[in-house]
């Protein structure tokens, strides 16, 4: 079984003195890492720890943003035998501090102004900022194994204790192989990071970036203007995003199309583009291609729901996007869509060595080497969720005769009507979201007497004058049983997100039962 450890080892070997990792420093310029000069890094970080007697298994919780130094500390501490938990740089102290409690962790490795934060820091600190060297003594590191646990990744719950994945080596490593039958990803090729590598999406990509011998470009801020540089000064080929921030980046090229006056020739382009070949639709659209650097190959979109028109849209400008779909104990990818995939409604087929089944009630079930052993200290969690090698993932989906999947929703979020039909509301949610006074929308079934739920709409809107005719326009669209009997202005600038801005659902609904009451 492959270790990332060996993943590494192996990427070095081969490409020695390629560029591997990237990230703009204080005065303008850039920090380049090769592979040799990476794993220089590493080694002399790794044994700092050695010095330390860090044993195989200690815990290590890793809080800070993506850059060098974060893929520094994670590869260190697993060649010196240790476990990372990875934190989400925006989580609060309390969090923290039940994290460092469960794992019991050794240390925590973040910047000293962040630690400077902290009221009582759980575990010592060892600064980002300064990562302290040691002599390496390959000879006394530990044997690590494909099934020696990696890292603990816990989910971020807002309430009761939170859920410890445990991923082993061989857990992440083969998924990352995994992926690259998927993604066409070669040496050559250079990508922007712009997610949190706490997120496993991102990390496991990264990995497989590694394992090709390419290049990892860190944005040390999400400004537009310093990513629309970094992707034109770097020649960035490809990048790993949310829907909601492919949405955003859509958003400022049409915006700009509004100001130049000339949105007639831009839907006029959009209309002709599907008839063309892909390499026309990027000469069509090289104006676009042009603020992307002009090397731009491809998005893989993952996390959250990615709308097809989206998709549609990018691809006509000649941008391919893939979309993956996974969940943190699974490593995290399931599945994925091919580069010349074009059936945007899917999520792909499962990735090679990974089995999907579709249960009796029609929920998702994941069996292979990328399932988790389970969840931390917690066996009833790991007994309800992981049952004979298969993963139950609680989404609900279907699966064409050509392998492909679709998602319905999530088996927590379904809604039966009295008449016992079913309504997803990601359907009616998706269907809300195509009218442009709709910012966002959350459908739950609401209970009214003594009958069943209905239908509610719970909107985001800058105006909210629009909300009627928005909920007349969708039910036109929808069926008879999907029809939103009823509506919610949310009162607050947005819904509460996770760090890749999934709407934080209990959240959302806490707070609109709260608005309920107050209104009766």
């Amino acid at each position: 079984m492959e270790t990332i450890n060996t993943l590494f080892a192996s990427a070095v070997t081969r490409f020695h003195e390629r560029t591997a990792l990237l990230e703009p420093n204080e005065d303008g310029g850039m920090i380049t890492l090769t592979y040799d000069a990476l794993q220089a890094r590493v080694q002399q970080f790794t044994g700092y720890l050695q010095e330390r007697h860090l044993a195989k298994g200690e815990r290590v919780l890793l809080w800070a943003p993506s850059r060098i130094d974060w893929m520094v500390t994670f590869l260190s501490v697993l060649l010196a035998g240790g476990v990372v938990v990875p934190l989400d740089v925006s989580s609060k102290e309390d969090f923290l501090r039940r994290i460092a409690q469960t794992t019991e962790a050794s240390y925590l490795v973040t910047t000293k102004k962040q630690y400077d934060t902290l009221k009582q820091p759980p575990a010592p600190l060892i600064d980002l900022d300064a990562l302290p060297s040691g002599t390496f003594d390959s000879a006394t590191l530990p044997t690590v194994e494909g099934n020696d646990l990696a890292e603990l990744v816990f989910t971020s719950g807002t309430t009761g204790q939170p859920k410890g994945v445990m991923l082993s080596h061989w857990n992440i490593a083969s998924n990352a192989a995994a992926a690259l039958d998927v993604v066409d990803i070669h040496p050559d090729d250079r990508a922007l990071s712009i997610l949190p590598l706490s997120h496993m999406f991102e990390l496991t990509i990264e990995l497989a970036i590694i394992r090709s011998g390419a290049s990892i470009v860190y944005a040390r801020s999400l400004a537009p203007d310093t990513l629309l540089k970094l992707l034109n000064s770097q020649h960035v080929t490809c990048m790993v995003l949310v829907p909601q921030a492919l949405q955003l980046f859509l958003n400022g090229i049409e915006r700009q199309v509004r100001m130049q006056k000339k949105e007639k020739q831009w839907e006029m382009l959009h209309r002709i583009a599907p008839w063309l070949p892909f390499p026309l639709r990027r000469v069509l659209f090289r104006t676009v291609h042009k603020r992307f650097g002009g090397h731009f190959r491809f998005f893989i979109s993952g996390g959250a729901y990615l709308p097809p028109k989206l998709a549609e849209r990018w691809e006509n400008m000649g941008f391919r996007v893939m979309q993956g779909y996974g969940a943190t104990e699974c490593s995290p990818v399931v599945s994925a869509t091919r580069y010349n995939d074009h059936t945007y409604e899917s999520i792909g087929n499962p990735l090679p060595g990974v089995d999907v089944r579709i249960a009796e009630d029609g929920e998702l079930l994941v069996h292979g080497p990328n399932v988790a052993q389970g969840y931390w200290k917690n066996p009833e969690a790991s007994a309800a969720a992981f049952q004979d090698g298969w993963y139950h993932t609680g989404d609900l989906g279907s699966q064409d005769d050509k392998g492909r999947l679709y998602l319905k929703g999530r088996k927590k979020n379904l809604i039966v009507l009295a008449n016992g039909l079913n309504v997803y509301p990601e359907d009616i949610e998706n269907v809300l979201l195509t009218n442009p006074a709709i910012k966002d929308a959350v459908v739950i079934g609401l209970m009214e007497g003594d009958g069943g739920p209905n239908v509610h709409a719970i909107l985001l809107m800058d105006d909210p004058s629009q909300a009627k005719a928005a909920i007349q326009q969708a039910n036109k669209q929808l069926a008879s049983h999907q029809q939103v009997r009823g509506y919610t202005i949310w009162p607050e600038a947005d819904f509460p997100r996770t760090h890749t801005l999934k709407v934080k659902r209990p959240e959302v609904l806490e707070k609109f039962q709260t608005i309920r009451s107050q209104e009766k």
